[in-house]
């Protein structure tokens, strides 16, 4: 048989030529395929099994370009390019120590190669070491300045740190020597959204839509913003767009039932829900979104099942205690066991809660009950519990445990069944002489007021209003007090004092100073917050000013709550802001002043 004859060279410089062409053209099966018949004719051609390797990364045949990649290796161990490559696959893989071997060796051999530094940091990225990325980043760009992707590597290095004004100017520079970087202009979107910079944000999102018009994550970003910024129908429209781009787009699908739960189109909340369930059933954010509509719905059962997700939740997964003993669920008898209850969330959540410990007392449980420290002096008086803990305490030994926010699930309650005693909570007798001596007899009707919360509330800017809106109600002829210690400036500007309004910050060490003045009060009148609940389970008739989507608590459509039988809902309708719920509460308010008087 004669020996066979060596591949033409042109053949074969023909081949890697096309493959190299449709490579970069994006054709990446062209490219495969040319380079399949090269390696047929030149079974040892090292930039054939390096090109194809990155052709099937490209593929997202990621086995397979590891295994063409590891063979280029073989023919030539020190081919940098091939190191650095096999380094993008192992983190396509998610073999991050493997991939920052490979691009170290790639380094050694070529100590200049600015990709690879480029692509080390992002793997140090991906394993939560964005400070030492930053370097990897930094000498990419010492060794070639106009390096696009270590530019934006940089700024989401910087984000990963909340340094957003650094991130911006990282996205600016990868924006000045790539222009039509759409992800660039995606994630400096995103820094400027945290620095509530709404209108650049919204610009740069803008900008990578124009660059990249079927961008479904610029989209749902722009929803993300849209809806911050309280234009909820654009929101919705962008959100649509980004579910019709990409109909498996599980964040576009929550974040969009968030939104319309937000716009009380529960139905339409509950259809997206679901649609992100079958896809993802273990949709933690889904599981939520369902839990609160049906919660809203008073659908007690199916709402508060759903709402044992929030613990898989990113806001409440770092939240979840590692108890070796197990959840009490209510199917296990208590007679003779110790529970151990705990906080959880806001300081409201945990007054509406904690009414629950003389029930699992009353089943022959020794309850433990550990709460925040600010709350501890007043929650001393519930009845029910056998030892009080607060946060951060040594445990004893207990048989169960059980969240406060699980414990209707447990006991099946139902709106009909919540368990309402009132009150539930008192105040000390001590400091309620001692508040009654510093505030004198009253001469009018006494009011405490709450406009505000904490600014850091996630739903603050839903739940708050300005003192400016309550100024109608302020010339009623009733005496007010401020049972709230945070201030906004604007709040302050307006001069509280000459509008009638006592202030007691500096007064109120702790709830139960707040309890002390809030038994010297006729009614409080309060938007959402903690103080509320502290007023409301003191027996205290409460008017509480609610946004029109209402945290799950407080149900829809009713003007009173099964939680607390001497609170009073006053709802913002659709589109009337607070200035509807105020002047319906100087109605009422009129009235009551006018009951009081002589």
């Amino acid at each position: 048989m004669p020996a066979q004859q060596p591949a033409p060279a042109d053949t074969v410089d023909t081949l890697l030529q096309s493959a190299v062409q449709s490579f970069s053209l994006g054709q990446y099966a062209a490219a495969d395929d040319a380079l399949e018949r090269l390696m047929a004719l030149a079974p040892a051609h090292v930039e054939a099994f390096h090109l194809r390797g990155l052709t099937q990364h490209r593929l997202e045949r990621h086995a397979l370009a590891l295994v063409l990649l590891e063979g280029a290796l073989r023919l030539q161990p020190d081919h940098a390019a091939a190191w650095s490559n096999t380094g993008l696959v192992m983190r396509a893989l998610g073999r991050l120590p493997e991939a920052l071997d490979c691009y170290d060796k790639a380094i050694a051999l070529r100590a200049d190669f600015a990709q690879a530094w480029g692509n080390r940091g992002n793997v140090l990225r991906d394993a939560g070491k964005s400070l030492q990325a930053m370097d990897s980043y930094r000498k990419a760009l010492e060794l070639q300045p106009d390096y696009a992707q270590s530019w934006h590597g940089l700024g989401l290095a910087y984000n990963d740190l909340a340094r957003w004004q650094e991130a911006v100017a990282a996205f600016d520079r990868a924006l000045q020597c790539q222009p039509d970087m759409a992800v660039a202009c995606l994630d400096r979107g995103n820094a400027l959204r945290e620095l509530d910079a709404f209108t650049e944000a919204l610009s740069a999102y803008e900008r990578a839509i124009a660059l990249r018009p079927r961008y479904a994550q610029a989209w749902s970003n722009r929803g993300v913003l849209l809806k911050r910024m309280g234009r909820f129908p654009e929101a919705l429209r962008s959100y649509q767009e980004a579910i019709a781009l990409e109909p498996d787009f599980l964040d576009a699908l929550v974040n969009c039932s968030t939104l319309l739960k937000e716009m009380m189109d529960l139905d339409a909340s509950m259809a997206m829900n679901r649609r992100a369930l079958a896809l993802d059933a273990e949709c933690s954010g889904a599981h939520l979104n369902l839990a609160i509509c049906h919660l809203l719905r008073g659908e007690f059962a199916e709402g508060f099942a759903h709402y044992e997700w929030r613990w898989q939740t990113e806001q409440l997964r770092a939240g979840v205690r590692p108890f070796a003993a197990p959840q009490w669920s209510g199917a296990q008898s208590l007679a003779g066991q110790t529970i151990l209850l705990h906080a959880e969330q806001g300081l409201g959540d945990t007054v509406q809660f904690c009414r629950y410990a003389p029930l699992l007392k009353a089943l022959g449980a020794t309850v433990l009950m550990e709460v925040q420290v600010p709350l501890l002096p007043l929650l001393h008086s519930l009845g029910g519990v056998d030892v009080w803990l607060r946060q951060g305490d040594a445990l004893p030994p207990f048989d169960y445990h059980c969240p406060l926010l699980s414990l209707p699930l447990a006991l099946q309650t139902t709106p009909e069944t919540v368990p309402a005693p009132e009150p539930y909570l008192r105040a000390d007798d001590g400091l309620v002489a001692r508040w009654g001596q510093r505030l004198g007899p009253a001469r009018k009707l006494r009011v405490g007021l709450v406009w505000s919360g904490r600014p850091e509330h996630k739903n603050d800017h839903n739940r708050s209003m300005s003192l400016q809106h309550l100024v109608p109600l302020l010339g009623l002829g009733a005496e007010f007090h401020a049972l709230q210690k945070e201030f906004r400036p604007a709040d302050l500007a307006l001069g509280p004092a000459a509008l009638g309004v006592q202030l007691w910050a500096e007064a109120l060490h702790s709830f139960a100073d707040t309890a002390a003045l809030i038994m010297h009060m006729n009614l409080v009148i309060a938007v959402d917050t903690s103080v509320a609940h502290v007023a409301a389970a003191l027996g205290k008739p409460v008017w509480l000013m609610l946004p029109h989507s209402p945290d799950w608590r407080w149900l829809l459509g009713r003007d009173e709550s099964p939680w607390y039988p001497g609170m009073r809902l006053f709802r913002q309708q659709a589109g009337e802001g607070w200035a509807g719920v105020v002047e319906r509460l100087c109605a009422e308010l009129s009235r009551q002043v006018r009951a009081d008087g002589p």
